[in-house]
């Protein structure tokens, strides 16, 4: 009896720290998976005017461009200032949700609510601001602002007697009147993390490249899968310096797929140029396993670089394959400027065909074999006949030219 009163005591214990554990925290953004996020910072700033007819504060700084997180408001059944839960300031039938962009609106692509949610590590129902951001490539840190408003489509009373009423009441006084507001001030600074000399971001990671002057400077991405090295003057500027190895669909559907071939792609964002003294040094890293089932010669594969137009160019012999020369094994070339690559196990059929053209066809004269006597108006019908054929010839020319 005594071992089961423990085991009681304890369960009772373990599930009291529980509740306490996931209780919802409104200072720390997250992801879509509840973790907590480095999209934004944590802990957020609030002010601490949140209620009826007054306008809180939200200050986000850094915000990561091109991400999606999540800021906590509230437990559904918590009631805001004491009087109005979040179950009804979430419901579009008592309150309209509105959001104004002002400054720098175009860095927001989009703020809603995403409410009943148990994202943050909590296992109450909770609603958050699902903040989407554009993706920009700055190495400047921007600032947006905005207001996001709650405003009431009716007095609480209106609801009373009908078949869904607001949790806080349908009684006299009112909960809220008609037009009654709720409302949160956002301001956020916009920025791409930065790197600097001897740096190893993530593949994918959005950052900036802020080189020491006058040295040499190296970066690496991920785990060994691209380096770059070069020599800075006392003037070199920041660039953008995110790597995607995301694969294209349309490269793969258009080259790839005809040849049976495995594609590893080297994207580097905006193509930025170098700050160098002399060119850069950039290696492509080998991009598969040792241990994968299957691994190709890297001294056989081939390296294509998309142009301006989006075909893919043979640059193979601009590269050089090394395992000890440069800062990670590789291929490895000398540039200025960063582009897309594709390393390929297959050589590709990057052949460009060329636009087929078309002479206009030459317009006889009919002739019934009979001599026709030299009145003159036979020489102006030869110039009207010459005269369409060149019309004809100079339309044809115009049409060919707006299809193109």
């Amino acid at each position: 009896m005594k071992k089961i009163l423990a085991l009681v005591l304890a369960l009772a214990c373990v599930l009291s720290l529980s509740v306490v554990a996931f209780a919802i925290d409104v200072n720390y953004a997250v992801d879509g998976d509840g973790e907590k996020t480095s999209n934004a910072p944590n802990k957020l700033d609030w002010g601490v005017n949140f209620g009826l007819n007054k306008t809180e504060t939200l200050l986000i700084d850094p915000a990561r461009p091109g991400t999606t997180f999540y800021v906590p408001l509230g437990e559904m059944t918590e009631k805001v200032g004491n009087t109005i839960s979040w179950e009804d300031l979430t419901n579009g039938d008592y309150w309209k949700f509105d959001v104004d962009k002002d400054t720098n609106g175009k860095l927001v692509k989009k703020i809603s609510l995403k409410s009943d949610a148990t994202l943050g590590g909590t296992f109450k129902r909770s609603v958050f601001l699902k903040i989407e951001l554009n993706d920009i490539t700055d190495t400047d840190e921007n600032k947006t602002t905005g207001t996001i408003e709650f405003k009431a489509k009716n007095d609480s009373t209106y609801y009373a007697g009908k078949k869904d009423q607001p949790v806080s009441g349908t009684g006299t006084p009112a909960v809220w009147e008609k037009d009654d507001t709720m409302k949160i001030r956002y301001t956020m600074w916009v920025s791409n993390d930065k790197v600097e000399n001897d740096g190893n971001p993530d593949v994918g990671d959005r950052v900036y490249f802020d080189p020491d002057k006058n040295d040499t400077n190296t970066i690496i991405w991920g785990d060994d899968r691209a380096a770059l090295t070069f020599e800075a003057d006392d003037d070199a500027r920041k660039f953008y310096a995110r790597l995607s190895t995301s694969n294209m669909s349309d490269i793969y559907a258009e080259y790839g797929d005809p040849a049976d071939a495995d594609l590893w792609f080297y994207d580097f964002v905006s193509h930025p140029t170098i700050p160098a003294t002399s060119k850069a040094t950039l290696t492509l890293g080998i991009p598969w396993d040792e241990d994968d089932d299957y691994t190709p010669d890297p001294e056989n594969c081939f390296i294509y670089e998309v142009d301006a137009d989006g075909y893919l160019v043979d640059v193979t012999s601009k590269f050089s394959y090394s395992e000890d020369d440069q800062e990670i094994p590789g291929w490895s070339i000398r540039t200025r400027q960063l582009g897309t690559y594709i390393v390929s196990d297959t050589e590709l059929d990057v052949a460009v065909d060329e636009p087929v053209t078309s002479e206009p066809a030459e317009v006889e004269t009919p002739n019934s074999g009979k001599d026709i006597p030299n009145t003159g108006s036979s020489d102006m019908v030869n110039v009207a006949l010459v005269a369409a054929v060149v019309s004809l010839a100079a339309a044809g020319a115009v049409a060919f030219r707006k299809v193109k």
